[in-house]
């Protein structure tokens, strides 16, 4: 390949083919699972005999495109061109006698079977790659390997296939994508990938928020009443409420369809409250304002992708960053057309814009590079969400050192405060609050560290006018990751400063460092 492979892509590569090309992969957005998928598919192909054909499996129109550049551009050394490479969407069905089939998952439920099987009948090998593959798990999407009950004795040896997804255990993992991909080889998590620079590292700042009096009033309001309910639950299900909730959800959607009556009336009472309490915690007015004012002290040329989880959320935030920072804001949903959509990436990635917002539509698939800074204004506690979003804003880049992810919860309700179940030894946490009355935000550990910062300058008995200066900076500083830098680093910036402001900025996040490393130094000695 024209461009060398990262060592895990070449051990999962390995892995896989050990595996007789067949296996699930578990790697983190941003990693190079498209790339890797690729790569080894070029190895399977040249030590077969008769011809591969490879069908790719995406679960989002727009993936096609990516996919199509993928190809070429790994591929371009064997002269694979735009001809060699068939799309099957919509009204857009090329004939798939190509050696790369690009199915958006959609049309791939009533075709990928079928066509497979009529390259088995021609002698040849099969390779199914599919993208994002916990999406086909469900009862309509795993009809594209309804070929594999037909497949004889010898057209099994020529089957191969390839899962790709950051967050592959959905429910149906081990019924449905096991016996259809194989099963999990190869897992390589964030950890990793930043340890080996693969992505970037990130510092996840939790932001707690405050609900007003009367979405407090009737936050109170709808949980006593689900307690009512769910105190009442061993009448209708053996729900256990230790389950983990994703499972409590499934189950409990599953009574709401049921034929026993009282049972269904039952969930269908809880689900309707549970959903009330959510959009309650979701759209609750601070965050809106609580992004404005954290946007308002960022670098002014940082790029950041903010998430919502509501259309109406995401247009209103729009409207008022728009008004904030005109021509430098995009938004993105589903309820866009297709070109506006388009045209809304296209300037983010061309850096025409540097803020995009968006709900919900850039979770996973998007191959958006090299932004600074991630909002979650609203989240559930899905960890395939986290993980997604997460992901956006930790590709590798050359131009940046640390990336910043910024989680909005309100404090003192069921909202989930965790961006990752699993630990992510290599990021730093940080808990910080907002204080609407004030526009002020609290961050304990750095706050703490600026005073003693303050402390030394007074008993150095600096000019009150330079420590007022030193002041202003440190508040500057309190929301970005400048100040978690290595001090080497740090002082190549005060060197390369071109403007006093700019250098006396850093000349304090130079003296916050080394209070970090001295706080860190005696943390270290009492232990």
């Amino acid at each position: 390949m024209k461009h060398p492979l990262y060592t895990w892509q070449r051990d999962c590569i390995e892995q896989w083919l050990a595996n007789d090309g067949m296996g699930i992969v578990k790697v983190v957005t941003g990693a190079g699972k498209s790339r890797m998928a690729l790569s080894g598919a070029k190895e399977l192909e040249l030590s077969l005999t008769n011809r591969l054909k490879v069908y790719i499996v995406v679960p989002k129109t727009f993936m096609v495109g990516q996919w199509t550049s993928f190809i070429m551009e790994t591929y371009a050394e064997y002269g694979v061109n735009k001809e060699d490479i068939g799309c099957y969407y919509g009204l857009h069905k090329d004939t798939p006698d190509r050696s790369y089939m690009i199915y958006v998952i959609n049309s791939a439920r009533y075709a990928l079977a079928r066509h497979i099987l009529i390259d088995f009948k021609k002698g040849h090998s099969v390779l199914v790659i599919a993208d994002e593959c916990h999406h086909y798990a469900s009862a309509e999407n795993r009809k594209i390997f309804d070929f594999l009950p037909k497949l004889s004795h010898s057209d099994k040896k020529n089957y191969f296939s390839l899962g790709l997804s950051a967050t592959p255990l959905t429910e149906g993992f081990d019924d449905t994508l096991v016996p259809s991909l194989g099963p999990l080889i190869y897992t390589y998590g964030f950890g990793q990938a930043i340890e080996s620079k693969v992505i970037n590292n990130c510092v996840l700042y939790n932001i707690g928020l405050r609900f007003t009096g009367a979405e407090s009033i009737e936050y109170a309001d709808l949980s006593i009443d689900i307690a009512k309910l769910l105190s009442v639950s061993h009448k209708y299900t053996l729900i256990s409420l230790k389950e983990k909730k994703q499972d409590f959800f499934i189950i409990l959607r599953r009574l709401a369809g049921s034929k026993d009556l009282p049972a269904s009336r039952w969930a269908i009472g809880l689900l309707g409250l549970l959903y009330k309490r959510r959009t309650l915690i979701h759209e609750a007015s601070v965050r809106l304002e609580c992004a404005a004012v954290l946007i308002s002290r960022l670098d002014p040329l940082s790029t950041i992708i903010i998430f919502g989880e509501r259309i109406s959320q995401t247009d209103f935030l729009y409207e008022s960053l728009d008004k904030m920072y005109p021509n430098k804001v995009a938004r993105y949903h589903s309820e866009m057309g297709g070109d506006a959509k388009k045209q809304a990436l296209d300037r983010f990635k061309n850096k025409e814009v540097r803020i995009l917002v968006s709900c919900k539509a850039l979770d996973e698939g998007f191959n958006i590079p090299n932004a600074d800074v991630g909002i979650v204004l609203s989240s559930t506690s899905a960890q395939r969400q986290r993980i997604q979003r997460l992901g956006r804003v930790l590709r590798s880049s050359s131009t940046k050192a640390l990336s910043n992810l910024y989680y909005f919860f309100i404090s003192d309700t069921v909202e989930e405060k965790a961006l990752l179940k699993e630990p992510v030894t290599q990021m730093q946490e940080f808990t910080l609050h907002y204080f609407s009355d004030e526009k002020h935000f609290s961050h304990d550990v750095y706050d703490e560290l600026a005073h003693r910062v303050v402390e030394h300058m007074n008993k150095k008995k600096q000019d009150e006018s330079i420590i007022d200066i030193m002041r202003y900076f440190l508040e500057l500083g309190q929301l970005k990751s400048d100040w978690l830098l290595e001090e080497e680093a740090i002082q190549e910036r005060v060197n390369q400063s071109q403007e006093k402001v700019e250098k006396n900025y850093w000349l304090c996040m130079l003296q916050m460092a080394r209070m970090r490393e001295e706080n860190a130094a005696l943390n270290r000695v009492d232990n």
